[in-house]
Formats: structure tokens, C-alpha cells, sequence
């Protein structure tokens, strides 16, 4: 039983290096395509052009999608590699205990793909803080508005105030 353990573990070793290799390969295009669209997308908040920033949105909600789809498939990967006894953190320490020549060829996909996350991460953050800043902004302008110029005060003396606590608080409402 142990010999045909130990024989098929190379075998289980170049099925875990296929689909390692095609994780990679299906990661590869979809987070340039990111990259090339969050450039687009930075673009398009610094001149708000409110149409190219939605359709940009379209794009990512699809794109997040299929990034989604190759991220299960890596996980599934790393499940799969733990039940067989090897590493499933991270690919890079999957590839370290892989038995076989071909998997030294994949330690520079990795890095890549590593360096692309880290940019995606970046980038994402960077608008998300434009993103919320510009919504802030605009929630202050629209409360001017309201309130014709004036910022109504949080706390108070004698304006604003109630002589009673509510229904809630005043039994005789």
C-alpha cells in the first residue's frame, strides 16, 4: 500500500503543478486588465467624467468576478495539496515541496503575480480613499445647502432644544 502511495505521489505532484500552472496563467490577464483599468478609472475621478467612472465599474464588477473564480481555484488547489500532505498556505511554499524540475520555472510567476496584487491593493485603497473623501465632500455641500449657509451646531445652548424628552421619554405625550 505504501508503494503505491509513494508511487503515484509524483503523479499527484505534476496534477497539483497543471493546476497551479493554469491558476497562474487565468491570474496573469485578469489582474493586468485591472491594472490597466484602475489607471483608466484614476483618470476618470480626477476629471469626473461621472460616465466613464460607471462604466468603468461595469468592467471591474466583471473582472472581480473572474478574479473571484481563478481565487476559488487556488484555494481549492491548496486544499487539495494539504490533504495530500504538502504546504497549503501559499503557493510558493507549494512549489517548494513539489518533487519536480518544472516547478523552479514557476517561482518567478509567482513574484509577478505577487507584485501585481500588491499594485491592485494599492491602487484600490488610493481610490477608495478618493472615493470616500469626494463623498464626505459632497454630503457637507448638500447639508449647506440645506440648511441655507449655516452648519447647524452638533450641541447647543437653549437652541434646538426640547422641553421634554420625546414620546418616548414623556409619559404625559
Amino acid at each position: 500500500m505504501h508503494e503505491a502511495q509513494s508511487a503515484s505521489a509524483p503523479t499527484q505532484h505534476r496534477q497539483l503543478l497543471s493546476q497551479l500552472s493554469g491558476v497562474l496563467r487565468d491570474l496573469e490577464p485578469i489582474q493586468n486588465q485591472l491594472l490597466e483599468l484602475y489607471q483608466k478609472k484614476s483618470q476618470a475621478l480626477r476629471q469626473i467624467d461621472v460616465k466613464l467612472i460607471d462604466e468603468c465599474g461595469a468592467i471591474e464588477e466583471e473582472l472581480t468576478r473572474n478574479l473571484q473564480f481563478v481565487l476559488l481555484r487556488r484555494q481549492q488547489l491548496l486544499q487539495a495539496a494539504g490533504q495530500q500532505g504538502l504546504p497549503a498556505d501559499s503557493l510558493h511554499d507549494l512549489l517548494l515541496k513539489l518533487d519536480i524540475p518544472e516547478a523552479e520555472s514557476f517561482f518567478p510567476k509567482i513574484e509577478a503575480a505577487q507584485q501585481r496584487s500588491r499594485k491592485l491593493r494599492h491602487e484600490t485603497w488610493v481610490q477608495w480613499i478618493v472615493s470616500t473623501r469626494s463623498y464626505q465632500h459632497y454630503s457637507q455641500v448638500l447639508e449647506l445647502i440645506a440648511h441655507a449657509g449655516q452648519k447647524v451646531p452638533t450641541y447647543s445652548r437653549g437652541q434646538n432644544e426640547s422641553s421634554t424628552g420625546g414620546v418616548i421619554f414623556d409619559a404625559s405625550a
